[in-house]
Order: C-alpha cells, then sequence, then structure tokens
C-alpha cells in the first residue's frame, strides 16, 4: 500500500483540505446554530481520574485530555477503541474486524498490560494478561457523558498497571438519560449497530435506564484484497439507576451482561507435518458485572464513598478454555479540614478466581487459582503559596500473590501562574506486577520442522514486577479567549521488563521441547512530548489538533528474543466541525500514524467525515465515512494464531430518534 511521506507540504495541503469543507466567514448563519460546547465550556470541565476526586481539567498536575460526549458523536466512532483515536499520545491500532491493539506511551501489542482501563471506576483488564480485550468492552456510546485520557503513571491513585496512562470511561447518571433513544446504523462493513434505551423517574430522586445494543460486523481484509473470516456478533444489555437516599447519601446501581460470537481464520501449530495447519473457527464469549457505589457528603470538609463490584467474564474454542470471577471492593474518604490540606485516602480488596481447561496450545498451571490484591493509599495536596502553588505528594501501598509488597509513590508540583496559563511538574514510580499468564502459564508460540521442536513461552513464577520511574513536566495557556493550548513531556525509565531467554532443548522422545522462558531481562527508557490545541474559529466552527513524538529505546541483554510491536514515533490529528444552516453539521477528522518498521507496517493517513441533519426536533440521521483515502491499510501484525488483516474502507448511515 503507498502512503504519502510527512512533511510539511502534506500537512498544510491536509490541514486546507480540512478548512475547505467549511466557508470563510459565518455572517449569514442562523444565531441559534452555535457548537453546543464553547472552548471555555472545555476548560472548566471536572475530572476525577487524575487525583481521585473532582478538579479542573486545566488545572490537573498530569497529562489529562477529555474526550466528550459530543466528540464522539460528532466522530462518527461506533466503539470505544475508535473513540480513543482522538486523543493526544494513544496508539489505537485495529488488526481485525473484532481485535484491537490500544496503549499509552508505547508498548503496544495484543496483551498490551500497561494501561489501566476503567468503566465507572470498574476495572476491566482481564486478569489472565492485565490488559483489555476490547471488544468485550463496550456500552452504549450515547450513555458515554466522556472518557478522560491520563497519559503518564497513574499508581498513587489507581495501583498497578497504571503504568502507562488511565482511561476512565464515566457514563451519565440516570437522572440526565430520561426518555427514550433508537439508533440504528448499516453500511458495507457494519452490518447492523442498534441501540436502545429507556429511562424512568422512579421515586422524588431516584432514576433509573435500561438499554440493549446489538452489533453485527462484517469481516474485514485479507492482505492484497478479499475478504478475511473475522465476521462477529455482539449482544449487550445493562441497567443504571441513581438514587438520592438522604441530604448526605446516594447510592447508584449498575450492571451489564453480554455475549460475543467472534469468527476467525486460525492458523494452528501442530506437531504433525506441515507443522501448521488452517482452522476456521469461533470464539464464544460471555460475561456480565455488576456495581453499587455509595456516596455520602459528610459535611463541606468531609466526603466518604464504598464501591463494591463483581466482574464474570469467560471465553471458549478449541485452544483456549478460560473463566474467570473478580470480586472488588473500595473505600475513599477526602478531607479538608487542615487549612492548606486536601488529603484522599482509602483502602482496596481485591479476590480474583479463574480456571482454565488446557488444550495442547495453551494451559495455566494450576488451572483453577484464587489470589487477592489487598491495598490502601494516601495523598495530600498541600497548599505552598494560597490559589497559586500546590505540592502533591502521595502513595499506594499494594500486597499482590505474586510479587508481593510494592509501594508506588509520586510527587507532582502545580503551579496557577494566572487565570490563563498553568505549569506543572511530576516524578513517580509505578509497577506492572507478574500474572497468570507471565506466572503459571504455558503458550506454543510455533513447531520448528526440525525435530520436530516445540516452542513454547514458558511462565516464571519468580518474576519480579516490571519497575517505571516517570519524570513529567507540562504547561496549559489560554492565551486568547478562542485558543487554548497543552504540551506535556515526559522521560521514562523501565526496568525488570519482562522478555523471553531461550533454553537448553529438551528430549521428550517424538519431539524436542525449546522454552521460552520469561525473565526480568531487559530495560528501556523513551522520552517525547504531546501537543494539543482547541480552536474556537467563530461562534459555528470549531477545530482541534493534536501530535504526540515518542523515542521508545531498548537495551535487550545477550541471549533474550526479540520483542514483539514497536511504537509509531509521530501521530498526529486534525478535526474541524461546523454546523452549516437548518441543522446540517459536519465534522472532519484527518489522522497519521507513523511507520511500524520491525512488523512490516508502513505509515498511513486516515480520513473520517460525518455528515449529519435534524430531520425533526429528537431526530437526527447522518453518513459516516471512515478510512476514506485508501480501498484498505493495514494498522497492526497479526493476533496469536491469527492471519494477518487489514483494516477496509467504510461507509455507513445512521438515525437516532431521542423522545
Amino acid at each position: 500500500m503507498r502512503t504519502l511521506p510527512l512533511t510539511s507540504s502534506t500537512i498544510l495541503g491536509s490541514l486546507a483540505f480540512i478548512l475547505t469543507t467549511v466557508p470563510a466567514t459565518a455572517d449569514d448563519l442562523s444565531p441559534q446554530a452555535v457548537l453546543n460546547m464553547s472552548l471555555q465550556d472545555l476548560t472548566n470541565l471536572e475530572v476525577t481520574s487524575v487525583s481521585k476526586k473532582a478538579e479542573k481539567a486545566n488545572e490537573a498536575a498530569a497529562a489529562v485530555f477529555v474526550i466528550t460526549q459530543e466528540d464522539i458523536k460528532r466522530s462518527g466512532a461506533t466503539s470505544i477503541p475508535e473513540a480513543l483515536r482522538m486523543a493526544p499520545g494513544i496508539e489505537v491500532a485495529q488488526a481485525g474486524a473484532h481485535d484491537w491493539a490500544v496503549t499509552s506511551r508505547g508498548f503496544n501489542n495484543q496483551f498490551a498490560n500497561k494501561l489501566l482501563v476503567l468503566i465507572d471506576g470498574r476495572t476491566v483488564y482481564n486478569p489472565l494478561f492485565s490488559g483489555t480485550i476490547w471488544q468485550l468492552q463496550d456500552t452504549l456510546l450515547e450513555d458515554i457523558d466522556r472518557i478522560e485520557v491520563i497519559r503518564g503513571p497513574g499508581a498513587t491513585q489507581w495501583g498497578a498497571n497504571a503504568v502507562n496512562g488511565v482511561i476512565n470511561i464515566i457514563t451519565k447518571s440516570a437522572k440526565d438519560t430520561q426518555g427514550g433513544l433508537v439508533s440504528a446504523s448499516a453500511g458495507n462493513l457494519i452490518k447492523s449497530d442498534d441501540g436502545t434505551r429507556y429511562g424512568i423517574k422512579i421515586g422524588d430522586d431516584s432514576y433509573a435506564r435500561v438499554y440493549a445494543k446489538y452489533t453485527d460486523d462484517r469481516a474485514e481484509y485479507n492482505v492484497g484484497g478479499g475478504r478475511s473470516d473475522d465476521a462477529w456478533q455482539k449482544r449487550q444489555a445493562g441497567f443504571r439507576s441513581d438514587s438520592k437516599l438522604t441530604d448526605q447519601d446516594s447510592l447508584t446501581f449498575q450492571g451489564d451482561t453480554y455475549s460475543s460470537h467472534e469468527a476467525e481464520d486460525y492458523v494452528l501449530p501442530s506437531l504433525t507435518s506441515p507443522y501448521l495447519f488452517a482452522s476456521p473457527q469461533d470464539i464464544e464469549a460471555t460475561g456480565g458485572n455488576l456495581l453499587a457505589r455509595w456516596t455520602r457528603n459528610i459535611s463541606a470538609q468531609s466526603s466518604t464513598s464504598m464501591q463494591f463490584y463483581l466482574d464474570n467474564t469467560q471465553y471458549k474454542n478449541s485452544w483456549i478454555s478460560y473463566n474467570a470471577t473478580t470480586a472488588d471492593l473500595d473505600f475513599q474518604h477526602t478531607w479538608t479540614g487542615w487549612e492548606g490540606n486536601e488529603i484522599v485516602w482509602g483502602a482496596g480488596y481485591r479476590l480474583i478466581e479463574d480456571h482454565d481447561a488446557p488444550t495442547f496450545l495453551v494451559s495455566l498451571a494450576p488451572t483453577e487459582r484464587n489470589y487477592s490484591t489487598y491495598n490502601t493509599f494516601l495523598q495530600d495536596k498541600i497548599t505552598l503559596d494560597p490559589k497559586d502553588v500546590f505540592l502533591t505528594l502521595g502513595s499506594k501501598f499494594e500486597h499482590n500473590a505474586y510479587s508481593g509488597f510494592e509501594v508506588e509513590p509520586s510527587a507532582k508540583l502545580s503551579w496557577l501562574i494566572s487565570d490563563e496559563q498553568m505549569a506543572w511538574s511530576s516524578v513517580s514510580r509505578a509497577v506492572h506486577t507478574p500474572g497468570r499468564n507471565t506466572s503459571d502459564s504455558q503458550v506454543v508460540l510455533g513447531v520448528l520442522p526440525t525435530g520436530p521442536t516445540l516452542v513454547p513461552a514458558v511462565g516464571n513464577p519468580s518474576l519480579d514486577s516490571e519497575e517505571l520511574i516517570a519524570y513529567e513536566l507540562g504547561y496549559r495557556i489560554q492565551p486568547i479567549k478562542s485558543i487554548s493550548v497543552d504540551i506535556a513531556t515526559f522521560y521514562n525509565d523501565y526496568s525488570k521488563l519482562f522478555l523471553g531467554k531461550i533454553g537448553a532443548p529438551v528430549n521428550m522422545g517424538s519431539y524436542f521441547l525449546l522454552p521460552d522462558v520469561l525473565e526480568n531481562g531487559n530495560s528501556a527508557h523513551s522520552d517525547g512530548f504531546e501537543l494539543s490545541t482547541k480552536i474556537d474559529a467563530t461562534t459555528n466552527w470549531q477545530l482541534s489538533a493534536s501530535y504526540s513524538y515518542i523515542n521508545l529505546q531498548f537495551n535487550a541483554k545477550t541471549g533474550y528474543g526479540d520483542l514483539t510491536g514497536e511504537q509509531p514515533k509521530k501521530q498526529f490529528n486534525l478535526r474541524s466541525t461546523y454546523l452549516f444552516p437548518y441543522s446540517i453539521e459536519m465534522t472532519n477528522s484527518l489522522y497519521y500514524v507513523d511507520s511500524l518498521n520491525t512488523l512490516d507496517i508502513p505509515g498511513y493517513y486516515r480520513f473520517d467525515t460525518k455528515l449529519s441533519y435534524e430531520l425533526m426536533k429528537g431526530m437526527e440521521v447522518s453518513l459516516v465515512g471512515q478510512n476514506l483515502l485508501a480501498p484498505q491499510h493495514k494498522e497492526f501484525s497479526a493476533f496469536l494464531y491469527q492471519t494477518p488483516v487489514e483494516v477496509g474502507r467504510s461507509v455507513y448511515g445512521n438515525i437516532t430518534w431521542k423522545f
């Protein structure tokens, strides 16, 4: 596939392409045609993922980016990973119709495990590999209030595995989703993407909603053309209720259930010639969760929250069968009773029970295991200069079943230079702890003809946690009312990284065994920066852009296997939203992702557009085009046992009715 070189002329030409979709002035537009959220509204957004308490996004001492409901709606995204493409410093790569690799600041692969993902404060990583199976984590996109994207460590607040970033997907209160909604989409790759939701008031201060969603996506494309065999269908339903019990107490109760049917062209290793065989088959995945959260405002200086959730996930095909149940309890107390101090502390406990039915290709030993994690954390935001300079100190203290006791401290300094400027810096330690896949697993990577020789990746129960020491520096400015700029720089120092070491061959009689045993065999460092800007060009025209750069260098030891995966050095996106007369709206988005040379994946441009029209009050129709610059392109390497897939051009129509 031919890609365009990244030069100043192509950047300027791409920008011109976006800007030519709108007229030069807006003098003739209806006064009602204004953007729903101005730049001033955006700068006053509150986030809760940085310090586990509400604070303005533009005052947070972290590299934070907020994707709003309006951003999601205008992007035309049909999944959470697609929406995450808008965030700077986040690599989103689609590897098939239902497969995504998502990370922050490096280390992307199928089992990316250094980015912590939450939905309404509920951790959604898979216990098997401490990463996220993105196609199983979903909700009705219209019910998402915002997605808080934190690049950089969040371990002091969220614990192990919040190494390179935190993504917290926050849904709307049931009070804000009253009435009905029906949405239906169809196109060349989207066979059907339908959702419905209804919200009611059930008391003086109690509200509830229920929703259901159905996704049926056609297969993507094989490399060089032709359709793959990776179509998938998913059904999901859920509910949420929000009640104000007293003047001080409120209760949220919510849950989801889903079932997924994924087709795939697998190529599986075998001990008989030709040692690989094609095996088209399906993977069935089911699961569900329940969450309850009680909050109490004791006084103006004190508030508490208690959250409990249960989560179950299971998936199965001919070579893997895994079932895991997670129970999690979390308590938090926020107190501002001492002048010049904002103290947040809490404690938590998590119990995971899982079991595996071993196969020739994938097995766990022991096949069943119960393991727990308990933690406490303390954080204090200290006022050094009234209303201007703040020092935030804190640490997580955590014990897990694999590496034992972990300490994850951080120190952050923020300076509110003026109402329009803010600077911040931080230093922190974060860890990624071993888990079932790194300690207890054996996964066959392939079979060599000589012997034949079986090559399995073998877990190591003696692994230490991977460690990160991160240094960050950021600056935000709003030079004029209509423009905001946010820049974050970082230097990350990694040690004790997991890496396979090839052992000595073992004669098993009819074949040889060549184990690839995990050890803490690598270190790395990275440096880079992320820049984002938003511009209110007119009352009807909003622009946004971001650029990110990362230089990630590994220091592999002799005798250790090569790392799989690579991070694109450069990424950028440009987005333009314009409101025309007669309730017509257009959003154009241009993305660039740099090449992954070791994976033989060239850099690519992606252009998306959405044109919408309000037929009548509450009813909107839209036409969306995605990946319009090429019939198909490759974004990532094939997942385990899968054949390489390219992402195709997609066009679909949508109708949404709110009543």
